[in-house]
């Protein structure tokens, strides 16, 4: 289904994409390191006098077998650190959301604003009177809690992650499976939380999938003035702005709507209205 590319949108895809590249990038790269360094395990020199003009490297003394070794164990903590930051755009892209359900009174503005991560998507759903894609929003929040216990318990596990595991379905657990390769029911409370290659991957597919299944309910409930008047907003603010010639505003923000809002499929009856509305 075509999809609204509206602002906060566009930046959660934007900002979404370059997280996922920037991993994969340094997941591939200290792996490609690992390779190159094999051969000269044995050598007894020291890392900065072979790569004297690497500044990180200068910063600290480390053997080649260290060096290795850290860089084979990079993997867990790669995503370790990455799996809370796509968390959080993900959850700053939902506050986004809400705030454009007050616009038509869905939701009130100080529930839009006091939603906490654990509710905000059910917030959502709740003001919209439809369901988000559940197998997916329960593995988000299994997602969700081990950023928890990697933020707040030191990478130990409690007894919410477990909780939350244990309630998924079997749909979300096999979904679970194939990517991630492993089952979070198999966590215990206490245990060292192992997060690894297979969680964050499933983490950018979950929350890709739940970014556009929210975007396709705001084009269906959200009315059609809203939506005018937020494409005009948007192509007045962060667009090419809108011209002060009737026969060249005419077309361009026509042209606007429908590169930037094809599932709107707003008509040019409903944006010249629109620009009325607007003073023009």
């Amino acid at each position: 289904m075509p999809l609204a590319q509206f602002p906060a949108y566009r930046q959660y895809e934007q900002m979404r994409r370059s997280v996922n590249d920037s991993v994969m990038g340094l997941f591939a790269g200290a792996g490609l390191a690992s390779h190159l360094l094999r051969p000269m395990v044995k050598a007894a020199v020291p890392l900065p006098l072979i790569y004297p003009d690497v500044e990180e490297i200068s910063r600290f003394d480390l053997s080649i077998d260290k060096a290795r070794a850290i860089l084979d164990d990079a993997g867990p903590h790669i995503a370790n650190m990455a799996l809370p930051y796509l968390m959080s755009l993900h959850e700053d892209y939902m506050g986004s959301c809400l705030a454009l359900l007050t616009k038509d009174g869905l939701i009130t503005a100080r529930s839009a604003s006091r939603s906490v991560a654990s509710k905000m998507h059910e917030d959502f759903e709740q003001a919209v009177g439809s369901p988000l894609p559940s197998g997916s929003l329960q593995q988000f929040h299994v997602l969700r809690e081990m950023r928890n216990c990697l933020i707040h318990r030191g990478g130990v596990i409690d007894e919410r992650l477990v909780a939350v595991a244990s309630a998924c379905s079997q749909g979300a657990l096999a979904g679970w499976r194939k990517v991630a390769k492993n089952s979070p029911q198999v966590l215990k409370p206490g245990d060292s939380l192992k997060v690894g290659t297979g969680e964050l991957v499933l983490g950018f597919a979950v929350s890709k999938l739940l970014a556009r299944a929210v975007n396709e309910l705001l084009i269906s409930e959200l009315t059609r003035d809203t939506w005018i008047d937020i494409i005009l907003e948007d192509m007045n603010e962060f667009g090419p702005g809108i011209p002060a010639n009737i026969d060249e505003r005419t077309r361009k923000v026509i042209g606007y709507a429908r590169h930037n809002y094809p599932g709107v499929r707003a008509t040019p009856d409903e944006l010249q209205e629109g620009l009325t509305r607007m003073g023009y």
